[in-house]
């Protein structure tokens, strides 16, 4: 949960990257609407992570009462802060990075956005197709590449092929900051969805981390750099 959290500064990265690569202006009103953001969508995420304990299994006994089952805990595993920190801010780096330079290649060369998702798509399909041949390679060769594909794995695919091209499209026409505050409404909204769904419990923290998301995205389109005026030859 605390890698969830401290992942979320892939937010503040993207920003630093995009003024120092892309050459991007931001008001100091749009700073802090970036620190409120991370800290909306980090308070967001240590709710959605929360999880309860699993109930006890019930089990018949001879004489029909009910006995109760414990499971057996996990071993502990030895966890070391300062190697997952360091491995955390890397992640975040090279997520920003990866993502301004795309917007870079997307606004400064000719191709269409078709063009550079097909050829990140054949990229992505090898290395895909890599790791699948590694880990499952022996349950590929029995039953087929394609086992178990049906109307709801097809279906999951075609969204998330559809989002990358939205992505893409938003990238083009925006920036990556605006995708990241796009991403933390679609946590929210995934989060107030799963209260139907999944029962998902709404807390103190979730509401107060929606805010904070709200008033973030409102600061940043409303305090934009102004245009520096022309002065006529």
């Amino acid at each position: 949960m605390d890698g969830q959290v401290t992942y979320q500064l892939k937010i503040l990265t993207t920003a630093i990257l995009s003024v120092i690569m892309l050459r991007k202006e931001l008001t100091r009103l749009q700073w802090v609407a970036l620190i409120l953001l991370f800290f909306g969508v980090a308070a967001v995420n240590v709710q959605a992570s929360s999880q309860h304990s699993p109930p006890p299994i019930v089990k018949g006994a001879v004489q029909g009462a009910p006995e109760l089952v414990t499971l057996k805990p996990k071993s502990a595993v030895v966890q070391r802060p300062i190697v997952g920190f360091i491995a955390v801010v890397t992640a975040c780096c090279l997520s920003g990075f990866a993502g301004v330079y795309f917007e870079k290649i997307l606004k400064s060369t000719p191709q269409s956005i078709y063009v550079r998702n097909i050829q990140l798509g054949v990229v992505g399909m090898v290395l895909g197709l890599g790791a699948v041949y590694i880990t499952d390679g022996e349950k590929v060769s029995a039953h087929g590449f394609f086992f178990g594909y049906d109307i709801a794995v097809w279906s999951v695919i075609m969204l998330h092929a559809f989002g990358g091209i939205v992505i893409a499209v938003v990238i083009k026409y925006a920036d990556n900051i605006l995708k990241g505050f796009a991403s933390s409404a679609a946590i929210i909204i995934s989060c107030v969805v799963s209260m139907y769904i999944f029962d998902f419990e709404l807390s103190t923290l979730f509401v107060i981390g929606a805010t904070f998301v709200i008033i973030a995205t409102y600061m940043y389109s409303k305090f934009v750099p102004k245009p520096v005026p022309t002065i006529p030859s």
